[in-house]
C-alpha cells in the first residue's frame, strides 16, 4: 500500500529540501570540471537513522533541515515510502532501496532505537568490532553496499577510519535502472564545452520525437520518461551560458525542487513543460561523485550533530555520541538504452569524551609495582624489585 498523502508529501518535500541546502554548499566548493550529482533519496534516509536516535538540539536541527515535525513523525512512514517507490510496477524500471546499521559490538544500544529503525525504515542491524578488526568491518560494510548498489559503488568507507571511539555506522543503499520509453537511435561525435571552457570530443546520442520542452531566456529543459508508463523519467537542463548554471546552482535554495507540490511554479519543474517535436542530442557518459558531506551539512544547518558538547543521540545508545562524518557516493551511466544510477551514504557515528571500555578484567598500574625480567627458557631471573616512583623518559629514537 502507498503510504498516506500526507506523508509521503512531506517525505518528498523533505528531500527536495535537503537537495535545496546541500548542493549549494557542494557546488562552491566544487571546481568546474567536477561532476556533481548526489541521491537527496539516499542522503535523507541516511541522516533519518542518525534522526530516529536524536534528541534535544540535535534532533530539532535534524528536523528543521529536513522540514519533517516532530508532531507527525514522518520518519515512521519512510518503510512505505520505499516500498511504494520500489514497486515500479514496470518491468522495464528497477529500483531498490535498502537500509543498514552497523554497531560496535562494545556498546549497548537502546532496544527502542533498534525496533524503530527496523519498523520504520526496514534497517537490518549487525555489531562489528570497530577497534579489533577494522578492516574486517570495512569490508563487510563496503561488501554490503557493493552488493545492493550491484557493485556499482564498491567501496563506502575505510579501515583506516575506525578505532574503539567507532560507534555506529548508518548506511543507506539506492540502485535504479531503467531503459527509455523510447530509446536514442542515431548519434555521432560532437565537440562539448566543459566548465572551464575547454573543449573535448564526446559522443552524442540522438532522437526527433515529441518530448515535454520548455525554453526561457535562461535554457532549455526536457523531460525523458522511462519504462512503459513513464512513471519515472529524466529532467535535464541546459543553461545558456556558464553564469547561468552559477546562478541556478547558488539560488537554489531559493527554488523548489520538490515537484510533488501542487503547482510549485518552479524553475526546476516540468510537470508543465508543452510536448512537442525537437531533435535531442545528449551525451553517452557516466559519472561518479565521492566525497564527505560533513562541511555541506553543517553549513546548511545541523552543527549540533557533529560538535561534541551539543550533540544528543541519547535515543540511540546511553553513551555520549556524535556524528565524526557523512560519506556520499553516487554513480550514473546513460546510454541509448536507458540509466543506471546507484548511490550510497554512510554516517559514522563516534563515541565522545572516554574512551570506550568492554566488560573485561582492568589492571590500572596507577601505584607502587614488582616487575621481573626473566629467561623462560632456562628460568633465570635477570631483573626483579619494586618502581614506586617511576621516573618519565623520552622515547628512544
Amino acid at each position: 500500500m502507498p503510504p498516506s498523502q500526507e506523508s509521503s508529501h512531506t517525505i518528498t518535500q523533505g528531500q527536495a529540501g535537503l537537495a535545496a541546502e546541500i548542493y549549494p554548499e557542494l557546488a562552491k566548493a566544487a571546481k568546474p570540471n567536477d561532476n556533481l550529482f548526489i541521491s537527496p533519496l539516499s542522503l535523507t534516509e541516511g541522516l533519518v537513522l542518525a534522526l530516529v536516535g536524536a534528541r534535544g538540539q540535535t534532533e530539532s536541527e535534524l528536523r528543521a533541515l529536513l522540514g519533517w515535525p516532530a508532531a507527525s513523525h514522518p520518519e515512521m512512514h519512510v518503510r512505505e515510502y520505499d516500498q511504494f517507490l520500489t514497486e515500479t510496477g514496470d518491468k522495464k524500471v528497477q529500483l531498490s532501496v535498502a537500509n543498514s546499521i552497523w554497531l560496535s559490538d562494545e556498546l549497548t544500544f537502546e532496544p527502542g532505537y533498534l525496533e524503530a529503525t527496523r519498523e520504520a525504515l526496514g534497517a537490518s542491524a549487525e555489531k562489528l568490532d570497530f577497534g579489533g578488526d577494522p578492516a574486517g568491518s570495512a569490508e563487510r560494510i563496503n561488501g554490503w553496499v557493493s552488493e545492493q548498489t550491484r557493485e556499482r559503488i564498491p567501496k563506502i568507507v575505510d579501515a583506516s577510519g575506525f578505532n574503539d571511539f567507532t560507534a555506529a555506522v548508518l548506511t543507506n543503499a539506492v540502485w535504479f535502472k531503467a531503459d527509455w520509453s523510447v530509446p536514442f537511435e542515431d548519434g555521432h561525435t560532437d565537440e562539448f564545452t566543459r566548465g572551464d571552457g575547454s573543449k573535448l570530443d564526446i559522443y552524442m546520442m540522438e532522437r526527433i520525437a515529441p518530448m515535454a520542452y520548455r525554453e526561457t531566456r535562461d535554457g532549455q529543459a526536457v523531460s525523458l520518461p522511462y519504462g512503459d508508463d513513464g512513471r519515472f523519467v529524466m529532467e535535464v537542463y541546459l543553461p545558456k551560458d556558464a553564469a547561468t548554471l552559477r546562478r541556478w546552482e547558488r539560488n537554489l535554495d531559493a527554488m523548489s525542487l520538490n515537484t510533488g507540490a501542487q503547482s510549485s511554479g518552479a524553475e526546476f519543474d516540468l510537470r508543465d513543460a508543452q510536448e512537442q517535436e525537437i531533435l535531442l542530442r545528449l551525451p553517452r557518459f557516466e559519472a561518479r561523485f565521492d566525497q564527505s558531506v560533513k562541511t555541506a551539512l553543517i553549513e546548511a544547518g545541523i552543527p549540533c550533530a557533529f560538535t561534541a558538547d551539543c550533540a544528543d543521540f541519547a535515543g540511540m545508545a546511553p553513551g555520549p555520541l556524535r556524528i565524526d562524518d557523512v560519506v556520499h557516493a553516487t554513480f550514473l551511466r546513460v546510454d541509448e538504452e536507458g540509466t543506471e544510477a546507484a548511490a550510497a551514504t554512510a554516517v559514522k557515528i563516534i563515541v565522545t569524551g572516554s574512551r570506550m571500555i568492554p566488560a573485561v578484567p582492568q589492571m590500572i598500574v596507577d601505584g607502587p609495582f614488582l616487575m621481573a625480567i626473566r629467561d623462560r627458557a632456562s628460568g633465570a631471573l635477570i631483573f626483579f624489585g619494586r618502581i614506586a616512583d617511576p621516573t618519565p623518559v623520552e622515547k628512544s629514537q
